[in-house]
């Protein structure tokens, strides 16, 4: 099955968003994290059994989703109940709402760098936002726990993603155990984004849920989707899981009126892929380390860039050293490769690299890179 990724999947003229930025010119598109595969096969045949039956009508969330959900769980270490799960139709939604839900006595802290909706969602927020900026140690992006602490306020919120995009961090037990003594003592509250959980690229790393370490639980909304893992990103289909039976009342109500339900094809397709979908993915993570080893042996040895080891994505993010400009996605753009400007994550001079594409394509880049970088200096 995993010849299936070399075959390259022309997304031109299909309303791609990653590809139609640059329709007509000649720039491969390495920017947003959005996959270059076909989807699995079971998606489509689920598909097509709906629309041989023909009815599109409004759309409960079927039982058997939510067990599957609480079974994939299970098998994560987390037992949790069918009822803690909100169905969504984005995981941008929840970012955006989870203001709402913040009394304004409340001051929110956001790491850097971040996924930019994080970004923007702070930015147009009227409450206190309070900024971490991780650090670098030993190839990873880490929080300074002795920092965090003297910065975050009582009953305040912070932002967290694991596995960090777009540093690829996958945060050990006894990382989120101190960073829950944190939580803890302050009285704070965490929206843990989980969205590139199924992208553990070694089996010597593990994902572990912030909620399951003690005294979490009712502190944490989880967001998740599977729509990075299977590529199915334009079905609109999410969730989030609150055990804090308040939290979940409030935010529900919130919600209430103007935030839709995730489509009928969304339903349909991440319950396709929970119950089908495991040897696609387990191929997927097999050919994305081949990807990963092949940028990694392309550029390490470079002096002039520093590369931060995705472990938990398939994004590459690394800083161009003394760079002569500041424009740098322009920079590239000019040399025919499309990236994330690091600015957009809240971290000037960092840029980043979707290499969720096949490795043909990867090897047109890389030459496109290394003269980029060769003009930088």
């Amino acid at each position: 099955m995993k010849k299936i990724f070399n075959i390259p999947l022309n997304r031109k003229n299909t309303w791609s968003t990653k590809w139609d930025l640059y329709k007509n010119k000649d720039i491969i598109p390495l920017w947003v994290a959005d996959m270059d595969f076909k989807s699995p096969d079971v998606v489509e045949k689920a598909f097509k059994k709906r629309i041989e039956h023909g009815g599109y009508g409004y759309t409960d969330i079927p039982q058997e989703l939510n067990e599957e959900i609480v079974h994939l769980y299970k098998k994560n270490n987390w037992l949790i109940q069918d009822d803690w799960i909100v169905w969504l139709p984005g995981l941008e939604t929840v970012i955006h709402q989870i203001y709402n839900l913040i009394m304004d006595t409340q001051s929110v802290i956001v790491p850097r760098p971040i996924y930019p909706p994080f970004l923007n969602a702070a930015k147009h927020s009227n409450k206190k936002i309070i900024f971490h900026d991780l650090e670098r140690v030993d190839g990873r992006l880490v929080y300074n726990f002795d920092k965090l602490s003297q910065e975050a306020e009582d009953n305040s919120w912070l932002m967290f993603i694991n596995p960090h995009n777009p540093g690829g961090t996958i945060f050990s037990k006894d990382e989120l155990e101190d960073l829950a003594k944190i939580i803890s003592k302050k009285n704070m509250y965490v929206l843990s984004d989980e969205i590139h959980s199924d992208f553990i690229l070694s089996s010597l790393d593990q994902h572990i849920h912030i909620a399951t370490i003690e005294g979490m639980a009712d502190r944490v909304i989880t967001i998740n989707s599977l729509s990075k893992t299977f590529n199915i990103a334009g079905l609109n289909c999410a969730f989030c899981i609150i055990p804090n039976q308040l939290m979940r009342k409030k935010f529900k109500n919130i919600l209430k009126g103007h935030t839709p339900s995730p489509s009928i094809f969304g339903l349909i397709a991440t319950l396709a892929c929970l119950k089908e979908g495991s040897e696609w993915k387990n191929d997927l993570l097999e050919y994305l380390n081949i990807n990963k080893e092949f940028l990694l042996n392309e550029f390490s040895s470079r002096k002039d860039i520093e590369i931060i080891e995705p472990k938990g994505t398939y994004l590459l993010w690394f800083k161009v050293l003394n760079a002569k400009t500041e424009k740098l996605q322009e920079h590239f753009e000019k040399f025919g490769v499309g990236l994330s400007d690091g600015k957009d994550f809240g971290k000037a001079g960092w840029m980043r690299l979707n290499f969720g594409t096949n490795l043909e394509l990867l090897t047109q880049a890389a030459p496109r890179i290394h003269k980029a970088l060769d003009d930088l200096v």
